[in-house]
């Protein structure tokens, strides 16, 4: 059965990455929200929402195996590992808004490491 979320490494990243933009959406309906009901929604129930959605994509990325061993592929796994949990982990840890600011930067690392691969000088850029 094929993915309906993406299969590969860099189509995986920039599904996942793309949920960023939504999580200032996500982040303002806890907001509104909890004013509210304060007693019914908290920010950990928003990062977990918003995470459901988005490490969806990590399950089916794949490492080439020359790269599973390095820092890059360390890098993936912490992703997949931090995201999942996040998301589908259904644990009773609190997430908060630095654990999605932290998924994100990790899934920036992994590109630049990427592109450092593939023999480039890549520059993250300030926008």
């Amino acid at each position: 059965m094929e993915s309906d979320f993406g299969k590969g490494l860099v189509i995986c990243l920039v599904k996942f990455a793309e949920h960023r933009w939504r999580w200032q959406e996500q982040k303002n309906f806890y907001e509104d929200t909890h004013k509210n009901h304060p007693e019914s929604f908290g920010i950990s129930d928003a990062v977990t929402m918003h995470m459901n959605g988005a490490s969806d994509h990590l399950y089916e990325i794949e490492v080439p195996d020359e790269w599973k061993n390095t820092k890059l592929g360390k890098k993936v796994r912490e992703l997949q590992d931090f995201g999942l949990e996040m998301g589908h982990g259904f644990t009773r840890k609190a997430m908060t808004e630095e654990d999605v600011t932290k998924a994100y930067t990790l899934c920036q690392e992994i590109a630049m490491l990427i592109d450092k691969k593939l023999g480039l000088k890549p520059l993250i850029g300030s926008w």
